[in-house]
């Protein structure tokens, strides 16, 4: 589910429980992709099957399936779009499963997400626009971006927003707990109208209304340009905590970004070769984890994405109605559990014991040493 080359192409879905009875599920594949599964320049349209299996989440038994096949035309534009309707009973919480499959062009993909049909107001009852009504597959956008939020089931035409300026980045080992935090208080309130247009000026998270639990969900705005792709070097710094001490991320000279973030990475293999595909690695997991994991925060800063950036891909996903556990290696290798407790979108926290701790020198000695973690190197110790 989070390894981009088990297929062809890695399309992207989200959901809106648009009325009491039905939730309207959108997708997208990137038209390069598609482009590249043709193969024959001659080609342009291809045939992609999709088969949603509805699950009820207390459980796991099935409430619905369907079939549909969309052609796609990869000539056209940078992503090709779908969307469909499921059908929601009231006060259920589902796991939607979405198989994507043309055995010909070798595409076969999984995707999962949750979809929340319950009564108290959540992050499933709006979607985030853009001015033209596109569809936003992510709740990041860019600082200074203007958007729409569009409203569904039993919501009320007005909501709260809490907004909360960006933090700077502690990079916590999987085998240290959190020290317990403080209620966080927010830079500013403010009443926002669905329909509207809502300009998201600063970096940090603007809190769309809260769960029973005041868990805060909403639009994470970031100083990244490019995100999820990391293209300039002011963005590749914040990553780097997973690998940095303290002190040399001190000592990295604001004045000269660019030079800082070189050495460092040159210093860490002694190779400039290794060191471009140390960095090509690094990156590119650093992407695919914002495309996947993000919550209240960009994906990289997430557990979910820690682990990702510095393990790479899982071997196995398990999933519960409220977990997910990741593991690496065969069956002496590592497993790291994550849960959802807040019942929030793609808000999964990690299970931290000191236990870890033996595995997590390895990973930091490896990545420290210029080299690559990848599974391979838990199966070779």
């Amino acid at each position: 589910m989070y390894n981009p080359g088990s297929s062809v192409v890695n399309p992207q879905i989200t959901s809106f429980v648009s009325s009491d009875s039905e939730a309207d599920v959108f997708l997208r594949i990137r038209t390069q992709e598609l482009r590249n599964a043709l193969a024959n320049p001659l080609e342009n349209e291809i045939n992609v099957y999709v088969k949603y299996y509805l699950r009820d989440a207390s459980d796991f038994h099935l409430a619905d399936t369907a079939s549909m096949r969309y052609t796609f035309d990869a000539s056209k534009g940078d992503y090709a779009y779908g969307r469909f309707k499921v059908a929601l009973a009231a006060k259920t919480r589902y796991k939607l499963v979405v198989d994507f499959v043309n055995v010909r062009y070798d595409i076969r993909k999984r995707l999962l997400c949750d979809i929340k049909n319950t009564a108290d107001f959540n992050d499933d009852k709006y979607i985030v626009t853009t001015g033209a009504d596109d569809v936003l597959f992510s709740n990041v956008v860019a600082e200074g971006s203007s958007i729409v939020l569009r409203s569904g089931a039993d919501c009320r035409p007005t909501v709260d927003v809490e907004f909360y300026g960006e933090k700077s980045y502690v990079s916590l080992p999987p085998y240290l707990s959190s020290a317990v935090k403080s209620p966080s208080v927010p830079d500013s309130i403010f009443r926002y109208a669905f329909g509207d247009t809502l300009r998201v000026d600063k970096a940090g998270l603007y809190a769309v209304g809260s769960t029973s639990k005041n868990e805060k969900f909403g639009i994470v705005a970031t100083g990244n340009t490019s995100y999820p792709a990391v293209t300039k070097v002011v963005d590749m710094l914040g990553p780097m905590n997973h690998i940095c001490t303290e002190r040399e991320f001190s000592m990295i000279d604001s004045s000269n970004l660019k030079k800082s973030v070189d050495a460092f990475w040159l210093g860490l293999s002694k190779n400039e070769k290794n060191a471009r595909e140390q960095i090509r690695v690094f990156y590119s997991r650093v992407a695919l984890a914002n495309m996947m994991f993000s919550c209240r925060e960009e994906g990289w800063r997430t557990d979910r994405g820690m682990i990702y950036v510095m393990l790479g891909p899982p071997s196995v996903v398990n999933i519960t109605p409220t977990s997910e556990e990741w593991s690496y290696g065969d069956n002496s290798g590592m497993l790291f559990t994550f849960e959802n407790n807040s019942g929030l979108r793609n808000d999964y926290s990690l299970l931290r014991s000191n236990t870890y701790q033996s595995v997590w020198s390895q990973v930091l000695t490896t990545w420290r040493s210029g080299k690559i973690f990848t599974v391979s190197k838990l199966n070779n110790e």
